[in-house]
């Protein structure tokens, strides 16, 4: 018999799919507080709902960007050279991230990330300096430690890389908005990987899990988002290359926002 939370999940991950594909950022952005409420609701114990929140959201992101990285190469939407230069940073950071959301309250971090993202949403609206016309801000020097900041912030709260990595790439980096968005769910891939792997391992064998757990990752909710997301990220992909980037640029700019103000109220 299909459980509720597995039904609820289903429902989240169908969200999700739309939100991966349009911004590349893995959908975490509505999985990680979904995810609290349903485990709150399954009586999940408080002293690890948000390690689970995060965890599981972050292995689902590894599919759901596979799906949302292949529908963007195909339309050869993903820098690679950026991807590769990031990845080694991104692999660390998110590895760092996850040991240090074991131990760290994040509380001031995630006031901080908050009101950075309120900044990159409001540049981007205003659309001027770094549009992505090729003005190149910052060197490529310096992208295995940009994907290093970008891993390890994402991997604290869950979100997806796509959160950081599209403006650093859209506004520093001088790429096209729509090329930012599928490099990023390469990126948002190997981000997820790593950081998931980090929650398995800091969880593994405590006593306060639920059952069937691996570590802060919950199988159960990792399937049903799982399932939904890979119905609706070509939606969102098909979305993302229909629209123009005028308008995306200042929707993404508009999404960012919102994630900014929700993590300053959580």
């Amino acid at each position: 018999m299909v459980s509720m939370l597995f039904v609820a999940a289903l429902i989240t991950g169908l969200a999700a799919g739309v939100i991966a594909g349009l911004f590349g950022v893995g959908g975490g952005i509505i999985i990680v507080p979904a995810l609290l409420f349903l485990f709150v609701q399954n009586a999940i114990n408080s002293e690890v709902i948000m390690h689970m929140a995060v965890g599981t959201s972050l292995a689902t992101i590894i599919v759901t960007n596979i799906s949302a990285t292949f529908n963007h190469h195909r339309r050869a939407a993903v820098d690679w050279k950026h991807v590769v230069t990031f990845t080694p940073g991104i692999l660390l950071g998110a590895w760092l991230g996850s040991q240090l959301a074991a131990t760290m309250n994040g509380s001031v971090l995630r006031l901080l990330f908050g009101c950075f993202e309120i900044v990159v949403g409001l540049q981007m609206l205003r659309g001027k300096k770094g549009d992505g016309s090729g003005t190149v801000l910052i060197s490529a020097m310096f992208n295995p430690f940009l994907g290093l900041v970008i891993g390890s912030i994402s991997s604290l709260f869950g979100i997806g890389g796509g959160t950081l990595a599209v403006p650093v790439l859209n506004l520093l980096r001088g790429l096209p908005m729509i090329k930012s968005v599928g490099s990023a769910s390469a990126m948002g891939f190997f981000l997820a990987c790593s950081g998931a792997l980090g929650y398995v391992q800091t969880g593994w064998g405590l006593p306060n899990l639920p059952p069937g757990a691996f570590g802060y990752v919950l199988p159960e909710a990792f399937l049903g988002i799982v399932c939904g997301t890979l119905l609706t990220t070509p939606l969102g992909v098909r979305l993302a290359h229909s629209l123009p980037q005028k308008h995306l640029k200042k929707g993404f700019g508009l999404f960012l926002i919102l994630v900014g103000i929700k993590l300053i109220l959580k």
